[in-house]
């Protein structure tokens, strides 16, 4: 029985010593927060460019395609201001419509809106197409655009598009000419238990196994099923959960970009009292909006504006939005 006891205790060693060696040594989800994108690429028109990229995709959910709305009257021309928006994980540009619509409106801004890689297709497959460098290189290309339509660029971000901005705001180079972000309900820590196993080494490969082929968080209501990807492969939160992992740790103190939190301390989604340390650790001018929600608006207080999931808080945060930006001195 000693035998056995000590055969048993040496195979438990090796396993906890392989372990630990695949959890420090293993390979993990791989994220450029540094790519570049050449404006040249634009040729005849950011237009053009975005429906030459678009085409080569034949399950883009139609109308939610990267694109740039101009102003009218205005079409092809500069605005003193672009607004760029970019939507959450598993979302599109649909996400808190007319929000974005209505602040570029009053600004006389042209609007740019991004489709993150995997995402706004009909295949439930695409999701696991996307990449935490993959998405990087989206609001590289995203804020290029942006410039190359406006003068100044404001962004406009949605939770996991909040990380992205979030990360762009360190970099000298992707956030050139910015003049401000708005962060809705942003994602710096997914509010679930367990959120951090999908980050562990080659999760891709096991997760399905541990938890099935594909999540199913679909809805009774036909427009979200379409406006969102409700139903997605496991490894499509790989990418995510790396890239937020990444983002929150990093030293916020040297954003000088303005900024403005506009979330719920309820959110159900995403962890508010993270967004309260990235924003008392934001290096620019902080102003933080609490949002009180609604019996009419999202129940889970994440996508907390727009006509799918809270229009009784659209008026608020478009006029919120606006005086915002006026107190930087930005108006139409």
């Amino acid at each position: 029985m000693r035998r056995l006891g000590w055969v048993i205790g040496r195979l438990l060693l090796v396993l906890i010593t392989v372990a630990g060696l695949a959890y420090f040594f293993g390979p993990r989800e791989a994220i450029d927060l540094h790519p570049r994108f050449d404006p040249r690429k634009f040729g005849e028109g950011v237009q053009v460019y975005f429906e030459s990229t678009e085409s080569a995709f034949d399950d883009i959910v139609p109308g939610v395609e990267k694109r740039v709305i101009w102003q009218d009257g205005l079409k092809e021309q500069r605005t003193p201001y672009a607004v760029l928006y970019v939507h959450g994980f598993s979302a599109t540009s649909e996400e808190i419509r007319p929000v974005p619509d209505r602040v570029a409106q009053a600004l006389g801004a042209n609007l740019v809106y991004t489709r993150l890689q995997g995402h706004g297709r009909t295949g439930r497959d695409a999701m696991g197409e996307g990449t935490a460098s993959g998405w990087m290189q989206d609001i590289a290309e995203g804020l290029a655009a942006a410039r190359a339509v406006g003068d100044q660029v404001i962004i406009l971000s949605t939770s996991t598009g909040g990380t992205l901005a979030a990360a762009a705001a360190l970099d000298g180079d992707l956030s050139a000419d910015v003049a401000g972000i708005v962060f809705v309900s942003p994602n710096f820590g997914v509010n679930a238990a367990g959120a951090w196993i999908p980050g562990l080494p080659w999760a891709r490969t096991w997760l399905p196994w541990l938890m099935g082929q594909y999540r199913d968080v679909s809805d009774p209501d036909p427009e979200r099923n379409t406006y969102w990807s409700l139903v997605y492969p496991w490894q499509a939160v790989v990418p995510m959960t790396v890239l937020v992992e990444t983002v929150y740790a990093l030293d916020f103190s040297a954003a000088s970009i303005p900024a403005l939190f506009w979330f719920s301390d309820d959110d159900q989604v995403v962890r508010p009292d993270l967004t309260h340390e990235v924003a008392q650790s934001w290096g620019g001018p902080v102003s933080v909006e609490l949002v009180t929600m609604g019996p009419q608006d999202d129940p889970a207080a994440h996508v907390i504006a727009g006509r799918l999931m809270s229009p009784g808080q659209t008026d608020k945060m478009v006029s919120g939005i606006l005086d915002w930006l006026k107190g930087l001195g930005i108006e139409g």
